[in-house]
Order: C-alpha cells, then structure tokens, then sequence
C-alpha cells in the first residue's frame, strides 16, 4: 500500500510540476547579451551542519546546499521545509505534508555533484576550464516567458558550477546560473 501511495504522491508532484507557473526563483531583469564578464562577488556562504533525531541542521544558508527529502529508494520527494509530529512539510512548487515513515532528511550540494542549473539570462558561456579566458565550449540561454531548460550540476570548483549540456561538460559562473536540489519546472 505504501508503494502505492508514493507512487500516486510522486506523480501528484509531477503534475503541479507540469501545471505550474513560476516558482522560488526570482532574478533581476538581465539584458539581452551574451554574460560571462561581469564582475563576480566573492561572498558565497557556506553551510554549517549539525545532526539530530531529525536529521541533519542546516544553520547558515547557502546558493548550493539545500535539504531535500528522500524516500527508501533514494528518490526525491521535495525541499524540505520543516519536521511536524509524524509528517514532514515538504516544497515542490507549493508546501504539502508526506508522512515521515520511510523518508529521510539529506543535504545535497553542488560539490557533491547533485542537484541541476538553469538561466534566466540569454547566451551564458560554458567553459572549458573554470576561468573567463578559457575557451567557450556551448552556450545556455532562456527566452524570456518560458519555462527555463534544467542541466545536471556535476560539480563545484570555487564559484564555477560544473555542468552538462547535450553531453557536453564545461564550467559556468555561479552568478550566472540558479543552483537548486530538484527540478520543479
């Protein structure tokens, strides 16, 4: 019965994913070029964590490293957004409660190759290499109005996220990209 009901909750997800409009990212207007020499800020944050009976405690806050929830099979249900008695409340596109039993709490993060990245600017530049004067490999865009393309995140190098892109890999700058720990397009 169980498998059933994450079965049906899994694709109950998937339907808010496919019948929803806009979501947690927001970015700024971006002009309509191609952007990779702007001037980057070195003030990531970084994360501190503790474990308890919930799992693991994010204490600062960071661009890539977010609790997730994960089932038995180590399939994502949603952020994570807070522990109740015999549930957790979980995001998607919006907040819902899945019971705690066979779920778990993890931390994902760029550097551990999870999670995806997408624009919402036009022709961002992937590298060969995680600097400026490396050679460009492809090129990410968005049109704006639509919904933006997801690419695996396969690692971080400073603040350079490693990404594939039609089976190419290159290195595109963190503030270029958005970092989340799921794909909620």
């Amino acid at each position: 019965m169980k498998k059933y009901f994450y079965a049906v909750l899994l694709l109950l997800c998937l339907s808010i994913t496919a019948f929803s409009c806009g979501g947690k990212h927001n970015s700024p207007a971006t002009p309509d070029v191609t952007t990779d020499t702007t001037t980057m800020s070195n003030d990531s944050l970084n994360v501190s964590e503790t474990t308890n009976e919930n799992g693991p405690t994010v204490k600062a806050a960071s661009v890539d490293n977010m609790k997730m929830v994960l089932d038995n099979n180590g399939n994502v249900v949603g952020r994570y957004v807070s522990t109740n008695e015999n549930t957790y409340t979980v995001r998607v596109q919006d907040d819902f409660e899945v019971p705690k039993a066979g779920l778990q709490i993890v931390v994902f993060s760029a550097a551990n190759k999870q999670g995806i990245l997408f624009t919402k600017r036009t022709h961002v530049n992937i590298r060969q290499l995680p600097t400026i004067e490396s050679t460009v490999v492809t090129q990410i865009s968005y049109k704006k109005g639509s919904v933006p393309e997801t690419y695996p995140c396969i690692g971080k190098v400073n603040d350079w996220y490693k990404i594939r892109v039609n089976g190419k890999e290159g290195y595109v700058r963190q503030d270029l990209v958005e970092w989340d720990g799921m794909n909620s397009f």
